[in-house]
C-alpha cells in the first residue's frame, strides 16, 4: 500500500523543546498537515490490512485450531516437564520452543486427536474460509468482551426471520467488533502534539484543528460490526444473511453493507421487523 506520510520530512523538522519542564519532540508548525496524514494512514492501514475482514477470520480460524490442539500438544520445559501450549507462557524454557512450527506440526500430523485442528488449518490453506455475511455500524459503541461477543452470536441466532426454514445455532455465527481510530480512541491526536515556529523555534505551541483546514474529520473513531457464518453451503449462507439483516434491524444498527448487492436487497425486503 502506498504511504502518503513523508516520515523523512517529519524527522527533518523534528526538534526537542521544553514543555512544562519536560523534553518533548515537537514538529514545525507547517508540518501539521503531514501529521494528520500520518494518523489517517494509520487508520487506513487498519481498515484495509490489519483488520480487514479476511485477516480477521483467518486469525480466528488459527486460534480455533490452536484451542482444539492445545490438549494434545505438549512442550518440554525445564527438568523435562511438559506443558500445554496455553500454559507454556508461564514457563520460559517451554515458551521459547513455542514457535511457528506448531502450525506445520498440526497441519502435517497423522494423529487422530489433532484431526479437527488439522482440518481447520487445511481449510485456511485452501481458502475455504468462514464467510463474512456483512458489515454494519452501531449508533453508539458496543462492548467487545468475549462474553459480549458470545451474547451477540446468541442474538443473531434468535433473529430468525419468518421467511426462512433453515435453523442456525449461535455456534454457527461469529461476531467481530472492530474499533478504528487515529490512535487516541475518539480524541484528536494532534491535540497532544506540540509545534514550533520558524520565528521562535524554542517555544512550543499548540495548533487547533480549525487553524489547519475545515475539511478535517469531526470524529476520530468508528466501530464496525462484522458477522461471519461457519457454514459455507449456499442454503445456510442465504439463510444466515437473513438472520444478520434481521439482527441489524432489531438492534437499530446502520443499514448493512451486505445490502448493496441485488441478492441482499431482496433479503431486506423479505425480512420482517419482529424477531422470531
Amino acid at each position: 500500500m502506498r504511504n502518503i506520510f513523508d516520515y523523512r520530512r517529519f524527522l527533518k523538522f523534528a526538534r526537542v523543546c521544553k514543555v512544562k519542564g519536560k523534553n518533548h519532540i515537537c514538529s514545525r508548525d507547517k508540518e501539521v498537515g503531514d501529521l494528520y496524514d500520518m494518523f489517517y494512514m494509520r487508520h487506513s492501514l487498519h481498515r484495509k490490512a490489519y483488520q480487514h475482514k479476511t485477516a480477521i477470520i483467518i486469525e480466528f480460524m488459527i486460534t480455533e485450531a490452536l484451542v482444539k490442539a492445545d490438549p494434545h500438544i505438549l512442550i518440554k520445559g525445564s527438568k523435562g516437564k511438559k506443558y500445554k501450549m496455553s500454559r507454556a507462557i508461564k514457563h520460559m524454557e517451554a515458551y521459547t520452543k513455542l514457535t511457528d512450527h506448531i502450525f506445520d506440526q498440526i497441519l502435517y500430523s497423522t494423529k487422530r486427536k489433532l484431526s479437527e485442528a488439522k482440518k481447520i488449518l487445511q481449510n485456511i490453506i485452501c481458502r475455504r474460509l468462514y464467510k463474512c455475511l456483512g458489515q454494519t455500524t452501531p449508533k453508539t459503541p458496543i462492548g467487545a468482551s468475549q462474553a459480549e461477543l458470545k451474547t451477540y452470536c446468541k442474538e443473531v441466532a434468535r433473529a430468525k426471520p419468518s421467511s426462512t426454514k433453515v435453523h442456525l445455532k449461535p455456534e454457527d455465527f461469529i461476531v467481530s467488533v472492530v474499533n478504528l481510530n487515529y490512535g487516541r480512541k475518539d480524541k484528536n491526536p494532534i491535540n497532544d502534539v506540540h509545534f514550533y515556529s520558524k520565528k521562535d523555534p524554542k517555544t512550543p505551541i499548540k495548533i487547533n484543528k480549525t487553524q489547519v483546514s475545515k475539511m478535517l474529520p469531526n470524529r476520530f473513531a468508528e466501530q464496525l460490526i462484522r458477522v461471519y457464518c461457519k457454514k459455507t453451503d449456499e442454503k445456510s449462507l442465504e439463510a444466515a444473511k437473513k438472520y444478520f439483516v434481521q439482527w441489524c434491524i432489531t438492534r437499530d444498527f446502520s443499514k448493512p453493507v451486505v445490502l448493496l448487492t441485488s441478492f441482499t436487497k431482496s433479503v431486506f425486503q423479505s425480512v420482517s421487523v419482529s424477531v422470531c
